[in-house]
């Protein structure tokens, strides 16, 4: 880990120093410039110490968005060393806002009703199945032929008749029938005890 309480001192440090501080600039515009001139070490530094050329761009980025907010900066004794401060409590505050954001995103999964049935429903409906699938083996072949026509395989009642050579009277009657029977047996085994 790299020690944040050394200044930042590139090797064309002193000369800049001098001129640093004879111009007449405020201190946002100094900041600004020696930005501009510095960038290239700045980011290899924040790279190292943040562990990420991106999240290193990403804080020169923010500390050129804050310097162009134009901030009340009083007088400092060393500009590099605050920008490189900057650049790094601003990628903290970045990764604490992601955490968050994150984190907030995770807890709104919590509200998303489970719509599954419970364990209980799911037995109770499987069991309901199985007995609907004895009852209809029971069924006289031809009562049980229709009735899977129409049911199982989507047909209608003339496609049905047509197929079994009936009436459609007689394919209606048949499916009332088994339906009737199927609900009997149904409801006779879902009593309680």
């Amino acid at each position: 880990m790299i020690d944040d309480s050394e200044p930042f001192q590139p090797a064309q440090a002193s000369e800049f120093d001098a001129s640093f501080q004879a111009t007449n600039q405020s201190p946002v515009e100094q900041l600004l410039a020696l930005l501009e001139i510095e960038y290239g070490a700045l980011q290899m530094r924040l790279s190292t110490h943040l562990r990420s050329s991106e999240a290193a761009a990403e804080a020169l980025h923010d500390v050129y968005v804050k310097l162009r907010a134009d901030p009340s900066i009083g007088d400092l004794h060393n500009p590099r060393f605050y920008l490189y401060r900057m650049a790094i409590n601003l990628a903290k505050n970045r990764r604490r806002s992601d955490w968050r954001a994150i984190n907030m995103e995770d807890a709104g999964l919590l509200d998303i009703p489970d719509n599954a049935p419970s364990q209980e429903a799911a037995t109770l409906a499987t069991d309901e199945m199985t007995r609907a699938l004895q009852a209809l083996h029971t069924l006289p072949p031809r009562r049980q032929a229709i009735f899977l026509a129409k049911w199982r395989d989507e047909k209608s009642q003339s496609e049905i008749a047509a197929e079994f050579g009936l009436h459609k009277r007689t394919v209606q009657k048949e499916l009332t029938r088994a339906e009737i029977y199927l609900r009997k047996v149904l409801r006779r085994r879902k009593r309680p005890v």
